[in-house]
């Protein structure tokens, strides 16, 4: 089994290139025809994705969530699945090939870096725990969408005054749209990620007794939520829109996840498990 999740775990970027390149030549009209079909490669993928994950489950008799480059893997995961829901619903496909590469760039990172020591952490098998991390992840992918919108916005916008109304300005979805998705994917980022926050906290209380223990990356991370918080309030409060909001959006998405890798790499902490 152990040698089946190292092989999955290998040929993934390779899978997620190859839809990638679907969505390219849709993108770039070669094959239009393709367009209607691009749900079905999505859900394929995204299965095998899942069977990753859960043969690293049965391998390392835990959530696979306990290391930066799993978590780099379950958000690319993440963003796979919030974007389709996307595509069905709305039936826009022009940002797919940009979306899928981001979450292509976060797969290849964490597929040469993963770990497969089994972990003895009990932790790791807490609900509340599996709950925690996963909300936590889904609301930094949320929020990377966030992010992706606005930089398409960005070059929208930048094409529109230009003039330069060609394939890219032609398949891209409109600027409303744009800052519509933006906005909501924030909106859904912080939530998800507050209440994974939450009960992180609640779970700190059962082990350790303090609701808010006086460790620097749970207190950082708190810190560095509620600032991107303050910066959406103040946002929709100041009725910010266009390319304030994007690059409002950008900027506070920089400094989530520059302020994230820092405290996971340059601070001492009880939360770790390898």
């Amino acid at each position: 089994m152990k040698v089946a999740s190292q092989t999955l775990s290998y040929l993934l970027p390779i899978l997620y290139l190859a839809v990638i390149y679907i969505y390219y030549i849709i993108f770039t009209g070669k094959k239009k025809s393709w367009t209607h079909k691009t749900t079905l490669f999505l859900g394929i993928l995204l299965i095998i994705h899942g069977i990753d994950i859960g043969l690293r489950h049965a391998v390392l008799k835990s959530i696979p969530l306990s290391t930066i480059h799993d978590a780099l893997s379950f958000l690319a995961f993440s963003i796979l699945f919030v974007y389709m829901i996307i595509e069905l619903r709305l039936k826009i496909r022009g940002s797919g090939i940009f979306i899928l590469f981001f979450a292509f760039i976060l797969e290849l990172i964490s597929s040469f870096n993963l770990s497969w020591e089994v972990e003895t952490n009990e932790l790791l098998t807490s609900p509340t725990f599996a709950l925690h991390a996963s909300l936590s992840i889904m609301g930094y992918t949320a929020m990377s969408l966030s992010t992706l919108y606005a930089i398409m916005y960005i070059i929208q916008n930048h094409n529109l005054k230009k003039r330069n109304l060609g394939k890219l300005f032609n398949q891209l979805p409109a600027l409303s749209f744009l800052e519509k998705m933006s906005i909501q994917s924030a909106f859904i980022g912080i939530i998800l990620l507050g209440i994974g926050l939450l009960l992180g906290h609640i779970q700190a209380e059962a082990i350790m007794g303090e609701f808010w223990p006086n460790d620097m990356k749970v207190i950082a991370t708190d810190i560095v939520w509620a600032l991107y918080l303050t910066g959406y309030i103040i946002a929709q409060y100041l009725r910010l829109h266009g390319k304030k909001m994007a690059y409002l959006s950008i900027a506070g998405y920089f400094i989530l996840v520059v302020g994230g890798f820092m405290i996971v790499y340059l601070t001492e902490t009880f939360h770790e498990f390898n």
